[in-house]
């Protein structure tokens, strides 16, 4: 394998921000055609490249990643049973996946994503989105800043976000990616580009959705949704007026209080064991 020639499309492939995973070859047992330290870099929408012994084996593990969309890590076990097909076992710490063999080999294999998986969408290159958009990039998401202003998508902006994109909002389809981890924050410059976004975000999948405003204004636009004939349950996992209430009024205030909402939200689970944590009488953490 050209370790050289596999880096190089490694850069290549991470310069495009593309959603992929790396699987490397940790450990092999008996007869396998894989062998330990071999890679394959394997994009969701684009060609996979390198090698990880070819056959059943790799076009499996293909597929698995794929399918499943790992989030971080994760190491998983194949083992060839007597016809010549590998078939994912599950790793025990107690067991040792060479003792399963009837006969052929096993090998053991270590997923990473190559990505951050906490991807936030800012409708809107304001004041407010590119204070959100620069706070939210310190805390660890990935972020796309989208305006139909092409004067707001500046080079200063870009040091700001990941990406940044040019929309006229009329399908916001071809610039959010829209699934169960997507977080998406509608702060557009007219409540009519807020009302024209959300009611093609509401046709989605997402694990956020937040729309700024004030309480009157907010009212308005979900008025003027449902007569479009949406109903009180799909507006109601709608964050509006978005944030959580800490009294904010400059960009960077605001910024926070949204910043800290959407932490919040991507924390639910520990949050929920610290609590449970402490309901139990044991310590949340430890130092």
């Amino acid at each position: 394998m050209d370790y050289t020639k596999y880096y190089e499309k490694l850069k290549q492939y991470m310069a495009l921000d593309l959603r992929m995973w790396q699987v490397t070859i940790v450990a092999t047992d008996g007869s396998t055609p894989a062998k330990p330290g071999m890679k394959m870099i394997i994009p969701l929408d684009h060609p996979e490249y390198g090698n990880l012994g070819g056959g059943e084996m790799e076009h499996e593990l293909i597929k698995h990643v794929r399918e499943s969309q790992p989030q971080g890590t994760e190491m998983l076990a194949f083992k060839l049973n007597n016809k010549g097909i590998f078939s994912e076992v599950k790793i025990d710490e107690n067991v040792d996946v060479s003792t399963n063999m009837i006969c052929g080999g096993s090998v053991e294999v270590f997923i990473e994503a190559l990505f951050k998986k906490d991807r936030l969408f800012i409708i809107g290159a304001g004041h407010c989105g590119k204070a959100l958009s620069h706070l939210a990039k310190l805390c660890g998401f990935y972020v796309a800043l989208i305006d139909n202003r092409e004067s707001q998508l500046t080079k200063e902006t870009s040091l700001y976000s990941d990406r940044m994109m040019l929309s006229n909002y009329m399908d916001i389809g071809e610039v959010v990616e829209f699934d169960d981890s997507a977080y998406i924050v509608i702060m557009t410059h007219g409540h009519v580009h807020d009302k024209q976004v959300l009611e093609q975000c509401l046709k989605h999948k997402y694990k956020y959705l937040g729309m700024i405003g004030s309480k009157t204004k907010v009212a308005e636009t979900f008025e003027r949704v449902m007569a479009n004939g949406f109903s009180r349950e799909d507006i109601a996992s709608v964050h509006a007026p978005v944030g959580l209430a800490i009294g904010s009024q400059t960009p960077y205030e605001i910024a926070v209080s949204i910043c800290g909402e959407l932490i919040q939200i991507r924390n639910a689970k520990k949050l929920s064991v610290s609590t449970e944590s402490k309901a139990n009488g044991s310590p949340a953490c430890q130092i």
